[in-house]
């Protein structure tokens, strides 16, 4: 732990940030830009129905969601993760409201990355 802890320091260092809230914006945008490679895969398993990896997916970005001020991702992707029971799930079967959920979850992402495009992302 303390190796990953002095190998982390020192990409910080070489950053050369001025200031903790560069670093957050920095975080924020990075967590944007895998915010735009997740709702692809959201969308991929919605399409085919694969209700387990959405279910993990969801998961996810319910525990990041918070962190980066984004209350309304983690509610939603909470709404979609109690929505798929536990357990397999045929593809030919739809939990109900899941799609509905998700969908619902994908748009908001979607608002949120036009939202906060600026170009940098």
């Amino acid at each position: 732990m303390i190796e990953q802890t002095q190998y982390y320091s020192k990409d910080l260092r070489a950053l050369k940030l001025n200031s903790l809230q560069e670093i957050e914006e920095r975080l924020r945008r990075g967590y944007l830009n895998r915010l735009g490679l997740r709702v692809k895969t959201l969308r991929k398993f919605i399409i085919e129905r694969n209700w387990e990896k959405l279910r993990e997916e969801c998961v996810a970005l319910s525990t990041r969601g918070d962190s980066f001020g984004f209350p309304e991702i983690v509610a939603l992707a909470d709404q979609v993760r109690r929505s798929v029971p536990i357990g397999k799930i045929s593809r030919a079967a739809t939990p109900p409201r899941t799609k509905e959920f998700a969908e619902s979850l994908v748009t908001t992402i979607d608002s949120i990355l036009v939202t906060n495009s600026t170009g940098r992302i």
